[in-house]
């Protein structure tokens, strides 16, 4: 099983980062298009917004009480609490966090160990939560990031409204996209034996600027 490094850890918490920042920037564009009554637009954004939220809760709250059956019902419902306010990704990076800084900084453990000991066990709880994340964040790719990302641009293209808010939705579109599906291809490969490293600064360099490209290609049609 491969390792949780110290590299992980910060594209972890850089993935926090942007996370948070998305969502600010998704009421940032949607309150400008408001303000400007493009109502249509303002409600499209916060639509997709809406629906990527939902379901990430949804399946978010069922990954907790299938991992937590048989256990104390009173800590499920403070989880069904926080995911009904839609903030239920954030208890799962807490937890990423929590894992992530005990197997990246505190373990110095022989790869020859099993999974049961605590050094391997921390390593594989933190892989698993990670890849709950990462999982989700790629449902939000798809429901969210990548219709805003097609709205965006055509109003770029169609309707000549450009500003620097509509510019930074895009900027941040293709930075989620590319570093989510880069993450939980990194994820699978750590949840499964026998896999080399995977270089996951490169591969992000690369995705991101192959999807730049396209969009270059798409904007110049």
């Amino acid at each position: 099983m491969m390792k949780f490094t110290k590299q992980d850890f910060i594209f972890l918490v850089g993935g926090i980062i942007i996370y948070v920042f998305d969502i600010g920037v998704d009421f940032w564009v949607s309150s400008k298009y408001f303000c400007q009554r493009q109502y249509s637009w303002s409600i499209l954004i916060l639509s997709f917004r809406g629906l990527s939220s939902l379901v990430t809760q949804v399946f978010s709250y069922e990954w907790f009480k299938n991992d937590l059956e048989g256990t104390d019902t009173g800590k499920l419902k403070w989880i069904f609490l926080v995911h009904l306010f839609q903030c239920g990704i954030f208890i799962r990076y807490w937890f990423a966090l929590k894992y992530g800084c005990q197997a990246a900084f505190k373990q110095n453990s022989g790869g020859d160990a099993s999974e049961t000991d605590p050094p391997n066990f921390i390593q594989k709880q933190v892989i698993d939560v990670v890849t709950d994340i990462n999982m989700l964040r790629v449902f939000k790719t798809f429901l969210e990031t990548t219709p805003q990302l097609f709205v965006q641009i055509y109003i770029l293209m169609e309707h000549g409204k450009n500003n620097f808010c509509q510019y930074a939705a895009i900027f941040v579109s293709f930075c989620g996209i590319s570093i989510s599906t880069v993450d939980y291809q990194v994820s699978l490969r750590k949840s499964l034996p026998d896999k080399d490293e995977f270089h996951v600064l490169s591969n992000k360099l690369r995705n991101s600027k192959s999807k730049y490209f396209i969009a270059i290609s798409v904007a110049n049609c």
